[in-house]
């Protein structure tokens, strides 16, 4: 394990271009938080359709089936549809091993334009909101609700994360950082379709 260090991650394509990924059915700009209670930072308000705000979401129009819009390349373990990150049944696990019953995975499932099987996916949903920044160490001004990446360095703080693997950040946009032990775990698996950035924690 890397110690002292926390990853945000992306998304990249292992086609040399990108491949679409639409959602079929569902509505997600009505999907709805279980708790709406005010937190201060970004997205305050927990609305519909404003996702990763980290917290839980309820099943109510949540896609259940997207479309791959390719045949030559297979989808990845890792990508967007709509704006909702679907990963694979190994990342799934890879999460669920270090943070058990904690994030949500709704079941969806992936098909060509034909409408074959392609693979069984999860919709994503981080469920830790947190304030993880290091202030004494970052250089990184606050401005209004956030840290600004343009005008300094990250630095997170271990004690602020606690035992928390997947979280978003209330402070950071967009703020999604994983652990080194699930990163670890991902490039160990060999995981398609991610991409990380590191920074420093203490």
């Amino acid at each position: 394990m890397s110690e002292g260090v926390v990853y945000s991650f992306g998304f990249t394509d292992v086609a040399p271009h990108i491949i679409g990924a639409p959602p079929l059915d569902g509505n997600i700009d009505k999907i709805e938080y279980i708790d709406t209670s005010v937190d201060p930072g970004l997205s305050p308000l927990f609305e519909p359709g404003d996702l990763y705000a980290g917290r839980a979401v309820k099943p109510e129009n949540i896609p259940t089936r997207v479309e791959w819009q390719s045949k030559r390349y297979k989808p990845y373990d890792v990508f967007m549809s709509g704006g909702l990150i679907l990963v694979s049944g190994a990342f799934k696990d890879i999460i669920e091993n270090h943070e058990p019953g904690v994030h949500q995975f709704f079941p969806i499932e992936v098909v060509y334009r034909d409408g074959t099987f392609a693979r069984q996916m999860y919709f994503f949903n981080i469920c830790n909101r947190l304030d993880t920044m290091d202030r004494d160490r970052a250089t990184a001004k606050f401005q209004n609700v956030s840290f600004d990446p343009r005008t300094g360095a990250f630095v997170f703080s271990l004690e602020k994360i606690g035992s928390a693997h997947a979280w978003k950040d209330k402070h950071v946009h967009p703020g999604r950082f994983l652990s080194s032990a699930v990163v670890d775990g991902i490039k160990q698996a060999g995981l398609t379709g991610i991409a990380f950035h590191s920074y420093p924690a203490f």
